[in-house]
This record gives structure tokens, sequence and C-alpha cells, in this order.
């Protein structure tokens, strides 16, 4: 309880402070008016997409790096960290489409984007992405290696400094200089290359494994850029799942209006103040158990699942009952409709009352990640991201009305829960056959 305390407060620290920046980011822009805050909400495909395609490459080098430094193997673990920033890098270039606005222009009206107004908001507000993804790729490689280590002050350092930055200029951008939605990704991608400079300078003093910002190309990456794809690409899966679903939840709001738009995107960012607790604690979860994984100590990865369960539990209890009692007090930080207002309480009550299979969920997936099952938890998101989140949304719409479309969040992820409960028993009685075959010499 108390390593795992130790290492997940600034995990948790850090997911704070990237919460806060989103939602000063949403909350200055809804101050341009509904239609640039509805380009942002409808722009949220594409950020999770991308940031699927990172966690995946995050998820698979954690582990490896966790593995291997468990078994006292730090070459290995090194080259497989750097193998996972050359491969993060490749990814990025998905984002180039978003440079062009013919490209861009048929991308959000996929979405559900209406209206020429919320389409240019949307093209100005995601050019900046292939600028800003190696940066965001450096940082996520750089923070994961840190963890892996024992350290997570300084991805906590690192983040702080990239929101600090963001938030100092954001309204300057926004406001004064007159950018607009623009604004808000330049003062992103500013964030973002001062953490990545800190990060640097920091690996070079700190010892231990160095990932240089441009590594030198060798055949011998590929060969680990197939083990991080074996266990990344279904959390990659697992997250793009939720761009999808989001997509589609977009185009079933649209119908209603822009407002309803508007009032999912309010209740994302103010909801994210609980998740903080949730993703830092498994942020700090997953080499904990990939580490012990390495030194096949199950009774000690059982122990670490406990302690994160009892320590998210008791500060989401806090952190839900205020949410819950006083949705007001966030949702009008956006200057939002009447509209907007009424639904986005809504979403925000009916999302409470799924934290608890939310929580389960969660570490259940460190564990499928850490061992290097993830595809377990890949299953597990696409039945709630799409096989279930999905049809009861379009089903409770045309029922109940934007009154009763939020509940497709508890529903999606109560049934997910139980898929993820199954596999984690199977699992866990498949790891303790292997360590008893196999104990450790």
């Amino acid at each position: 309880m108390r390593l795992l305390l130790r290492m997940a407060l600034p995990s948790m620290g850090m997911m704070f402070l990237n919460t806060l920046v989103f939602l000063v980011d949403s909350i200055f822009v809804s101050w341009l008016g509904e239609e640039q805050i509805a380009s942002m909400s409808l722009s949220l495909p594409i950020a999770i997409t991308y940031f699927a395609l990172m966690e995946g490459v995050v998820g698979g080098t954690t582990a490896l790096v966790g593995q291997n430094l468990g078994r006292g193997n730090q070459r290995l673990a090194h080259m497989i960290a750097v193998s996972g920033l050359t491969l993060a890098y490749a990814l990025c270039c998905i984002t180039l489409p978003l440079l062009m606005r013919g490209t861009s222009v048929f991308i959000f009206e996929r979405l559900g984007a209406s209206g020429t107004a919320v389409i240019e908001h949307a093209y100005r507000y995601n050019f900046w992405w292939p600028v800003m993804a190696p940066f965001i790729a450096y940082t996520f490689i750089s923070n994961s290696v840190f963890r892996c280590q024992g350290d997570t002050v300084t991805p906590l350092i690192s983040m702080t400094i990239a929101n600090a930055v963001n938030i100092a200029l954001d309204p300057i951008f926004i406001f004064p200089m007159g950018w607009g939605i623009e604004g808000a990704a330049v003062a992103t991608l500013l964030g973002r290359m001062a953490a990545s400079v800190y990060l640097y300078f920091k690996m070079r003093r700190a010892g231990g494994i160095f990932i240089p910002v441009i590594p030198n190309a060798r055949r011998a990456f590929l060969k680990h850029w197939r083990s991080i794809a074996y266990i990344g690409l279904p959390v990659t899966i697992s997250t793009g799942s939720v761009a999808l679903g989001f997509g589609w939840i977009n185009r079933i709001l649209a119908g209603f209006g822009n407002y309803a738009v508007v009032a999912l995107m309010m209740s994302l960012r103010i909801e994210d103040f609980s998740f903080t607790v949730i993703v830092g604690v498994c942020a700090a979860l997953t080499p904990f158990l990939a580490f012990n994984y390495g030194r096949r100590d199950l009774p000690r990865m059982i122990e670490g699942m406990k302690a994160a369960s009892v320590i998210t539990s008791a500060v989401i209890l806090v952190v839900g009952s205020v949410l819950f009692a006083f949705p007001r007090l966030f949702i009008d930080l956006f200057r939002p409709s009447p509209e907007a207002a009424d639904a986005a309480v809504l979403s925000i009550r009916y999302a409470i009352s799924a934290y608890p299979f939310i929580i389960s969920q969660f570490i259940m997936n460190a564990l499928f990640v850490a061992t290097g099952f993830s595809i377990y938890g890949t299953v597990s998101q696409l039945v709630r991201s799409i096989f279930i989140r999905v049809p009861s949304a379009y089903i409770l719409a045309h029922f109940f009305g934007i009154s009763g479309i939020w509940l497709f969040q508890p529903v999606s992820w109560s049934c997910a829960s139980v898929v993820s409960a199954i596999f984690a028993v199977t699992l866990l009685r498949r790891t303790k056959r292997e360590f008893c075959a196999n104990p450790t010499t």
C-alpha cells in the first residue's frame, strides 16, 4: 500500500494537471461561442485515436521494460525503450492528413459536423496536431521509462511544465492576440515542447535508461517493434474503439442539436477529475505488476491490485459525491445555454453511478497489460465502446430522448466489467499454474 501510494501520488498529480489543462482549454474555447466548443467536442475522436496509438506503444514498452528490469536485464530494457520511441515517431504520420483542408473537412463531416463555421473551427484547431505529435510521443515514452525505474516524480514535473505553459499562454493567444480556437492548440504545442526539453536534460543527468530525441537507425529496433506491438496493439484497438464509439455517440447527439454535443463535452471534461485518480493509480500499478510478474511474485501482484482498489475507491467516493451533489458549480464555468447545462447535469450523474465498474475495469486492464495479455482488455473495451455503448445509446435516445440517452454510460461499463472479471480470474489461475511449474531460481 505504501509503495503503491508513493508511486501513484505523482501519477495522480500528473493526471490531474492533464485534466486541468484540458478543462481550461475547453472553458476558454466555450467563451468564444457554442460553435467553437462544438467543434472541439467533434475533435475528441481525433485526439482519442492518436492517444490510442501512443497508449498502445507505451503499454507494450512499459510491460517489456518493467519485466526486463525485474529480471535484471537493463541493456535489453534500454533497447526496448528506444525502440518504443522510434515506433511512436513512426505512428505520428497518421496526423499528416489534418494539414490539408480537404481531408480535414471530409473527416469532420463523417464525425457529424454540420455548418461551415463548425467545420472551419475544427480544421484550425486540429491543424497543429502533426507538429505537436512527435513531442507528445517523446514525453509519453520518456515518462513511461521513468515510471518503470520507480521514478514517478519526474513525469509529474514534466507535465507540470507542459500544463503551466499551456494555461499561461491560452488566454493570451485566444483573446488578446485574437487567434481564437487555434490559440488553444498553439499553447498546447509550446507546453509539450517545454516538457520534452526538460525530460531530455533530466535523463542525461539522472543516469539509468537514456532515450535520445533522435535515435540512431538500427534494424534491431524492428524486432522489438513486433514485441511491443504484440502487447500494445490490443491496447490501441481498445482505446481506439472509444474514439469510434464517441464518434457514433456524437452523431446521435447532433440529431438533438449542438447543445447536446456540447453537454457531452462538458460532462466528460468534468468527469475527468474522477478519472485522474483511477488512471493515476493504474499508471503506477502497471509497472508494479510488470516488475513483479518478471520476478514471478504472484502474491505481491495481488496485494498491489487490492491496494489500488482501496486507494481509488476511497478517493472516488469523495470526488464522486461532490460532482453528483454540485454539478452546476463546474458546468457554469463553461457559460453554457440552459439546455446544454441541464443535459450535462444528467450526463454527469448517470456516469457517476458507473464508478464502481470503472474502477474494477481499469485495475483489471492494468493486470492484462502488465502480463502481456492486453487482448483481454481489448475484448472488454470493444464490448463496452462498440457492442453495448452505441446500441444502447440508439435505443435510449429513441425511447427516452435527450433525458435518457445518458444511461448508456452505466449500462456499457457494467457489462464490460463483468467480461473483464471473467478474463482476470482466468489469467490469475493461469499465472499461478505457470509460476508453480517454473518457480524462480
